[in-house]
């Protein structure tokens, strides 16, 4: 019985580990956006079951006060080697949903908006 013990206790343990190595590396980060080359505001990203969002935790402007805590990324996943894919992103002042892949590199987050045949991209950095 002590074996059987000792070995569940281990599996557990091996189980925990694995799962803190597997969190994506953008779970539970902030980012400050610019716009135009402007710092705009702060996104906080999170991860639950493979899924990233990212909600806007703060602004630099008194209009935009108004969007803090709006959820703005929805939908995102892991491609693998920095590259995500298959996300929405919302610009809070229009109220406009975009298709979205991002791509990180560092302290650096490479956006990227889709609507038809059209894109907009923007670099966020790591807060």
């Amino acid at each position: 019985m002590k074996l059987f013990t000792k070995t569940a206790i281990a599996a557990a343990g091996l189980s925990m580990a694995t799962m803190a190595f597997a969190a994506d590396p953008l779970h539970n980060t902030s980012w400050q956006t610019y716009d135009e080359g402007k710092p705009k505001g702060v996104v906080k990203i999170t991860e639950s079951n493979g899924v990233l969002t990212g909600k806007l935790v703060s602004t630099v402007s008194d209009k935009g006060q108004k969007h803090v805590g709006k959820t703005i990324i929805k939908g995102l996943k892991a491609d693998g080697g920095g590259k995500y894919s298959g996300g929405t992103i919302t610009d809070p002042e229009k109220g406009k949903d975009y298709r979205m892949t991002a791509n990180l590199s560092g302290n650096t987050l490479d956006l990227k908006g889709y609507i038809g045949p059209f894109s907009r991209s923007q670099t966020w950095k790591k807060k």
